[in-house]
Order: C-alpha cells, then sequence, then structure tokens
C-alpha cells in the first residue's frame, strides 16, 4: 500500500507492562501532547506523525469506560483480594480486566489524516484492517463485526466482551479483540485490548453484575461470545510474539515504516502529572465522567 500519510513513517513506542494508573495516563499524555503539537503545526501545514504503542499490565488491573459507574460496576472488595487495580479510561466503553495474557494497544493520530479520517465508525473501520492483518500473522483468520450489538437486548453485562461493536474484531463470531475511541481538538485516541487468553471466571470475580443476573448462567454466556489468540490457534502465544506481529500487521495495512521512539521529557512529565492527578486519584476515578474527560 502506498503511504497517504504526509510524514515519513510512524511512531512507535514498546512500553512493556506498567500499572494500569500510568498506562491511561501516558495514553492521555501523547494524546494531549499530540493536540498540542497539531494546534501550533496548523499554520505550517504540516503535521506530526501517528504514535502507535504497546504495552501490558501488571498486576492486573479492571478498567472502566469513563461514563460508566465505579460504585455499580467493580467489586472493591474482590480487586482487593485478588490484588487486582482499578482505573477509569479516558475512553468510553464497557469494563474490562486487564490481566497478564493480553497485548494492549493505542493509536494516536489527526482525524484529518487520510488514514483515520471519517467519522469514528469509518476510523475504526480502517485501523481494524490493521488488527484483521496481526491475527492473520499469528494464524487467526478473523474478520471485523459488521453490526454494532453493544446495545442489543442480549448484551446483559457492563462487560466489555459481552458484544462486539461494528468492526471490532471476532473469530467464528466470538469476539476477539475490543476497541474504544475518543476525540478531542481534531485528535483521535483508540484503545484495544487483545486477548491472548482469556479467564472469564475471575472477570466475573471484579464485576459486580445486577442482582437479576443468575452468575453461573452469565459467566457461561460471555464465556461464548469471547475467545483468545490462544483458543483460536489451539497454542500459547507470547506477549513478545503478538507484538511484533501486531507491529508487522499495521506497518503493512498502512504501508507505513514504524520507528521505535523513547517519550519526549515533555510526554514523560505530562505522563506522571496526569497519573497523580487523575488516574491515581481516588476521587477522580469514582466519578463518573460525562462527556469526554477535557484536557487539561
Amino acid at each position: 500500500m502506498e503511504k497517504t500519510n504526509s510524514q515519513a513513517g510512524w511512531r512507535l513506542i514498546l512500553s512493556g507492562r506498567k500499572r494500569g494508573s500510568y498506562n491511561m495516563a501516558l495514553d492521555e499524555a501523547l494524546w494531549q501532547n499530540f493536540a498540542d503539537q497539531s494546534a501550533a503545526q496548523a499554520e505550517t501545514g504540516t503535521q506530526s506523525a501517528p504514535i502507535l504503542r504497546f504495552y501490558g499490565w501488571q498486576p492486573a488491573a479492571l478498567s472502566l469506560g469513563y461514563t460508566q459507574r465505579a460504585e455499580r460496576e467493580v467489586n472493591f472488595k474482590a480487586c482487593e483480594e485478588l490484588g487486582v487495580e482499578w482505573v477509569r479510561r479516558p475512553t468510553g466503553g464497557r469494563a474490562i480486566l486487564h490481566d497478564f495474557a493480553e497485548l494492549t494497544y493505542s493509536l494516536v493520530g489527526s482525524v484529518e489524516d487520510p488514514q483515520f479520517s471519517g467519522g469514528v465508525l469509518e476510523s475504526y473501520r480502517k485501523i481494524s484492517g490493521a488488527l484483521v492483518e496481526g491475527l492473520r500473522l499469528l494464524g487467526v483468520e478473523a474478520e471485523m463485526a459488521e453490526k454494532d450489538r453493544r446495545g442489543h437486548a442480549d448484551a446483559i453485562t457492563s462487560a466489555c466482551f459481552d458484544a462486539p461493536s461494528a468492526y471490532e474484531i471476532t473469530w467464528q463470531e466470538r469476539k476477539i479483540i475490543g476497541s474504544a475511541q475518543a476525540r478531542q481538538r481534531g485528535v483521535l485516541l483508540q484503545q484495544g485490548t487483545i486477548l491472548l487468553s482469556v479467564d472469564v471466571d475471575k472477570l466475573f470475580k471484579v464485576l459486580e453484575l445486577p442482582a437479576r443476573l443468575d452468575r453461573a448462567k452469565t459467566i457461561a454466556q460471555v464465556a461464548g461470545r469471547l475467545t483468545s489468540i490462544e483458543e483460536a490457534r489451539q497454542r500459547p502465544v507470547s506477549f513478545e510474539e503478538a507484538q511484533q506481529a501486531f507491529i508487522q500487521g499495521f506497518a503493512s495495512h498502512f504501508g507505513q515504516d514504524l520507528t521505535e521512539t523513547e517519550l519526549t521529557p515533555t510526554e514523560a512529565a505530562l505522563a506522571l502529572e496526569l497519573q497523580a492527578a487523575k488516574y491515581d486519584n481516588l476521587a477522580w476515578n469514582m466519578e463518573r465522567q460525562r462527556p469526554i474527560p477535557a484536557f487539561r
């Protein structure tokens, strides 16, 4: 594919496994700093290179979409007993348990960039093509969900993998990658969970269920709607192997060179500032964020 971005390639950031509060703070810092740079570059007609980041979670953490009610969704006692942290995301969507066997990606870019232009669903479609390619390189023939089923009557829980939204990734009609996107000042942030393996029982220990639901039946139902790379290909996949496949998938799908870079001093400092002010702040995490949390 021909390069369509005005920049010579994308930035690639490989963060390894970090605490949930830092992961969310760094994603927001990259998003916010990109928007600041874009505003400064507007008069010159230049554009910053998109940023693709891969990371993991240590310890495990439950993340909530920015509009979810923490007191309704999180089993705080179970989280404490199991050593699972919880944090609010800067993007929307439903609750996700991020455990050791997961690869997470985030992507920051301009909504005017032809690679991501269009509405949210159109940019989802474009980005999902790279995710499908990454799975193919791992031996998983996946596809994009054609319909948005998040609000469907049979999507009964607040768990992200209960039902796919349009253009999210499925294997044999079971969700294998879940993503969420937010936009500010003409810049998008998309975050996504790539399941290497999955522990549905643990998810429903740290996630509160409505009293009307039968626990065993609910777990069985959700387990039938999601899958993992390990299950799809019938053998384990390491974090490093999966990361390399998705790097290649994005590079191939978008026809771009991905250059691994370190954080800039501005990005690093802003991430720590946001972590302290928001993502490590219990009061902020407890508060339902609506609309999308504004930048500083």
